[in-house]
Parts: C-alpha cells; sequence; structure tokens
C-alpha cells in the first residue's frame, strides 16, 4: 500500500492471500494506520513490517555464509515451519538476486545457483489446500515479464517443485516421520559429508503454543537436519504477559495489552513467553545455539529511518523478539 520508497519489502503476492486486501487497498495506508492508533495498535504494522524484513534478510544471510561454508554446492533447502499465508519461499528468488551472490564460487568450480535451493512449506493440511487455491488463483493472472528471465514464474517454482508444500497436523502426525519421506528433503543421514545444510524458520508460531510443543518440534527437526544449519525463530518476551499488572500502565504495555487481547478475541490467544536468558537456555537443551536476540528498537533506525518510518519510544511495540541460532 506504501509508496515504494517507503516499504520495508516488495511482496507481489500478498494481495492473493488475503480476502480483504483490496479494501484496504481502496482505504489507502493513511487510514489504516489511524484505524490501529484509535484501536490503541499505533506501531503494530511497523512490528510485523519488520519482523518480516528482518527474516528475509536473514535467510539470505544465511544462505550465503552457507554457501561460503561449503566445498561444494549441493541441494540445500528452506524449511518454513507454520508457513500459513505468507510468500517468503516464492519471494526468496527476487532476495537472492539482490544479494548480488549469485556469483559465489565454490571450491570445485560450481557456481552458486537458487535453482539448487529448495523451499518446503509445513503447516496444516486445511492451511496448505487454501494456500495452494491461492497460488492457482494468482498463477492464472501472472503475466511473464519477458525482459526479465530472473524472474521464475509460479507456475515454474511449483511444477519443478522448488517450492513444496508438506501438509502437517501437528497434533496427531510425526514431523521429522513426514518430514523425511518428503520427496525434496534432504536430511543428515542422507548426507554425510554435511554438505547439505538447511534453514528452518519459525516466525510467529512460539506464542501460540506449549513450551513443550515447542521444544517437541524443535528436537525433531535437529534430528534430521545437518549441524551448522541455521534457525530463524521468533518469541514474545515475558514481560508481556505481566504488562497487565504495571501501575500505572506505561504507554508500550497498554499497547501490549490491547494487543495481546485482539489476539484472544480472535481466537488466537497468546500463551506463551521467554525472557531472553531463558530462551538461550530452552534452545540449548533442544541443540542450539543463541547467536543474536534481537527486537524491533534494534531495527528502528536501519529498517525504519532509514524510509522516513522512524518510530518514537512510545510507538514501539517491542512484544517479539527475532533469534538467529545455529544447530549444534
Amino acid at each position: 500500500l506504501l509508496p515504494t520508497e517507503q516499504q520495508l519489502y516488495h511482496d507481489p503476492y500478498a494481495h492473493g492471500m488475503f480476502p480483504g486486501s483490496y479494501i484496504q487497498y481502496l482505504m489507502g495506508p493513511k487510514f489504516i494506520q489511524w484505524m490501529y492508533r484509535v484501536f490503541g495498535l499505533g506501531g503494530m504494522i511497523e512490528m510485523i513490517s519488520v519482523r518480516t524484513r528482518w527474516l528475509d534478510d536473514q535467510v539470505v544471510k544465511a544462505r550465503r555464509e552457507q554457501l561460503l561454508q561449503q566445498k561444494e554446492y549441493k541441494n540445500d533447502q528452506l524449511i518454513i515451519l507454520g508457513a500459513g499465508y505468507d510468500t517468503r519461499g516464492f519471494r526468496l528468488i527476487d532476495l537472492w538476486n539482490e544479494s548480488n551472490d549469485d556469483n559465489i564460487i565454490g571450491d570445485n568450480g560450481t557456481k552458486a545457483s537458487m535453482s539448487a535451493f529448495h523451499v518446503i512449506e509445513v503447516d496444516q493440511p486445511e492451511v496448505q489446500e487454501k494456500k495452494v487455491q491461492n497460488m492457482q488463483w494468482l498463477m492464472k493472472k501472472e503475466t511473464n515479464d519477458s525482459n526479465n528471465s530472473n524472474h521464475p514464474s509460479i507456475a515454474h517454482l511449483m511444477e519443478s517443485k522448488q517450492v513444496s508444500f508438506l501438509s502437517v497436523n501437528f497434533v496427531t502426525d510425526n514431523l521429522e516421520e513426514k518430514l523425511t519421506l518428503h520427496e525434496q528433503f534432504s536430511s543428515s543421514s542422507d548426507n554425510k559429508q554435511n554438505t547439505t545444510l538447511s534453514i528452518i524458520t519459525m516466525e510467529g508460531v512460539t506464542q501460540y503454543i506449549p513450551k513443550e510443543a515447542t521444544a517437541d518440534t524443535l528436537k525433531k527437526i535437529h534430528n534430521i537436519v545437518s549441524v551448522g544449519s541455521t534457525l530463524l525463530i521468533t518469541y514474545v518476551d515475558q514481560d508481556c504477559f505481566g504488562a497487565s499488572t504495571s501501575t500505572p500502565p506505561s504507554p508500550l504495555s497498554v499497547k501490549t495489552q490491547n494487543m495481546m487481547q485482539l489476539v484472544s478475541k480472535v481466537g488466537e490467544p497468546w500463551i506463551t513467553g521467554f525472557t531472553p536468558t531463558e530462551f538461550a537456555s530452552f534452545l540449548n537443551e533442544c541443540g542450539y545455539q543463541v547467536q543474536s536476540d534481537t527486537t524491533l528498537s534494534d531495527y528502528n533506525e536501519e529498517y525504519l529511518g532509514v524510509v522516513g518510518r522512524k518510530l518514537s519510544e512510545e510507538e514501539m511495540i517491542c512484544a517479539e523478539r527475532f533469534v538467529v541460532a545455529k544447530f549444534i
């Protein structure tokens, strides 16, 4: 909705994922921002946008680092746990092209290529079914740009299975087993020399499920992914769950309360939080070592400031924290 010069990222597919996108387009960004402020949620759009941009940057950075580590470029993979209606798998080719890293050459003379990179989106069966329908609708409307061969069509990405979908019922299915059997997945047991590294993302999930469920998922992933792979994961700061007890409530805690009330009203309450120290220990027990743990305020200038959208301290909602960790 915003002018190009104010955008943190470009998503040409988002309008096909959300039925109300056309209404939002008619409302315009200024009216939408005003509505968020009226409901005490000013800064929420920026929080979500920064999280998306951070994850985009970290995916590109992790793959660059992994390519430089590998002596030979075999298939590597991005596994998106709880992919929902996010289109990062389809935007990945653009992120890679923009990174200018397509000239990385391996020790054996092999050139890095996005064609060797696979994306596996993991989510509930009903979500996957609806998302595939949405992507097929976008596919029909898609017009190929003959002047830019670097942008493969949705049809190519899906037919080549460079982007594939894995339906998993997280309550009844065995995630480890289903991933291992997926035709596009390369497990550590398939690759004794660890030349196939993975990037695992778990964005905006941990706050909705018990800690035990997160631990179970991370341990199962750890069993089948090579050491040296990267985990990109977000969590909600435990302080958010104590915000309502502050007297008088600060502007930040008021917004946090409003957000938690909103997600509860739509039937998806936040039930789990961690302190940074607790989360680092939690990940370590699951087989991961934290490399960085940041939040919105750490990117206020770097992301928002450079596009003229820098937030004041009162406007920032630092509810979620963003973590980079390595498989150990």
